[in-house]
């Protein structure tokens, strides 16, 4: 058996008894998705300072919005197993992406975990930073000469290609290459799909046909795959075996490579472009992060090469903290509970807004100041409450990911940042979007100029 069975809470509807609890719901139907989509900060802003940390809510299903490190807390540890990411993101992330690992709760969650942990293991590790340096020095060796350039483009499809050669064995010239990210982009805009209606020419339309297309483009390979010897990770995943010695399902094989290309892209894509942003309006931090580059004198790094960036991973970690890659985290009660002193009966939706607890002056000094030194001593303001970033998630369902891309993210920094001095172009916006996907509406237009 590769899936544990079903318990009863999966079958009920979500809980909207919630009349006792201050807050509004917005607009029919939608809710405040639209007031979302226009200024998600201010949004979130408003309702908490209007009605606490625990309030009415709704984008498209009624719920509760939390605010605060100790709510967050809570719903992350989890002690009690009382919160379903199955079922806080099956309106949402579980339309497309069923069965992946965000998608499992508790023992099933820990169970499936174990597919994944192969493919971030220090050996597989190990032979992906080898794979993605030369890709790397490949696709950026020529921005300085490409007029009119944007950043946002051509990080998302460097790292599409990076992401593809990894973890599915593909060729960037590979037109399936090209195919499979159509398909994710695609879903990314059904994502926004108000009614889950397959209505021809609709963006929640041509999503679901992005979902078919991934599912018959690695269901189809998983045999060829099972029977070679390839060392990308959806080969890793194909000769996994459970604790039984079988194999896991094809559904749960395609469930999670999918859901792993999704990730490992987008969310490294949207850091480093508000990186980016950031430091191309402020010269000093940008040749602070250049200086901890050029001290590690070769072309690629090394695995062990890793640990002489702290400076890196701390700007690449302020990022997040102003622009998180997941805007919003969502939760649904299994039984009655208590949050922030209210009842909140069984089946009701919760969200966490990561951006909002990012910028609470209780627990950052200016919060919205793109500053480093904010994480190092003597300041270690990130130590006043552990769960005051939230920028990976946190508890069993914290990214499994998350070392993956910041070795990415660093791999790419260290030669970008040897090679180019950049600024922003003139006229930019300072305008960003929050979904489908974090970013500078203006897809971020920087001037680079080659150093030496």
């Amino acid at each position: 058996m590769t899936t544990l069975a079903k318990t009863d809470y999966r079958a009920e509807k979500d809980n909207q008894n919630l009349e006792h609890i201050p807050g509004k719901y917005g607009l029919p139907v939608v809710g405040q998705v639209l007031s979302l989509v226009k200024d998600l900060y201010g949004t979130i802003d408003k309702q908490y300072q209007t009605y606490g940390k625990v309030s009415r809510f709704q984008l498209g299903a009624k719920g509760l919005l939390l605010i605060g490190p100790e709510l967050y807390k809570q719903i992350m540890l989890d002690s009690d197993k009382n919160f379903s990411a199955e079922m806080g993101y099956m309106g949402s992330l579980g339309r497309f992406y069923k069965g992946a690992l965000l998608l499992r709760d508790h023992d099933e969650h820990r169970f499936q975990r174990r597919i994944m942990q192969s493919a971030f293991k220090n050996d597989a590790m190990k032979g992906y930073i080898g794979t993605m340096g030369p890709m790397i020095a490949e696709a950026i060796t020529d921005w300085d000469s490409r007029e009119d350039f944007h950043f946002f483009p051509e990080i998302k499809q460097l790292l599409l290609d990076v992401s593809a050669k990894i973890f599915v064995g593909l060729d960037s010239d590979d037109e399936r290459a090209a195919k499979l990210n159509q398909a994710f982009l695609d879903i990314a805009n059904g994502l926004m799909g108000i009614f889950p209606i397959e209505i021809p020419f609709t963006k929640y339309r041509k999503g679901k046909v992005g979902e078919r297309y991934l599912r018959a483009f690695f269901g189809g390979l998983i045999d060829e795959r099972r029977r070679g010897d390839g060392n990308d990770t959806f080969s890793y995943f194909t000769r996994e075996l459970t604790e039984d010695g079988s194999y896991f399902s094809d559904d749960d094989i395609i469930a999670h490579i999918s859901f792993l290309l999704f990730a490992a892209h987008d969310t490294t894509t949207s850091a480093l472009t508000h990186l980016l942003y950031y430091l191309a309006q402020d010269p000093v931090t940008q040749q602070r992060l250049r200086d901890e580059a050029l001290a590690i004198d070769k072309p690629f790094l090394d695995y062990d090469d890793l640990e002489k960036m702290p400076l890196t991973e701390v700007a690449l970690k302020e990022a997040l903290r102003l622009h998180p890659s997941v805007m919003m985290m969502q939760r649904r009660t299994i039984r009655d509970c208590e949050l922030g002193g209210y009842h909140v009966p069984a089946n009701t939706i919760v969200w966490m807004a990561p951006q909002h607890v990012h910028r609470m002056d209780e627990y950052w000094d200016d919060p919205c100041k793109f500053d480093l030194d904010r994480w190092l001593p003597p300041r270690n303001e990130h130590k006043r409450h552990t769960f005051s970033f939230v920028g990976f998630g946190g508890g069993a369902h914290k990214c499994i990911g998350m070392h993956f891309a910041l070795m990415q993210a660093k791999n790419f920094l260290h030669q970008f940042l040897r090679q180019y001095e950049f600024r922003m172009a003139d006229g930019f916006s300072s305008e960003m979007q929050t979904v489908p996907l974090p970013k500078p509406k203006d897809d971020l237009p920087i001037v680079l100029t080659r150093i030496g």
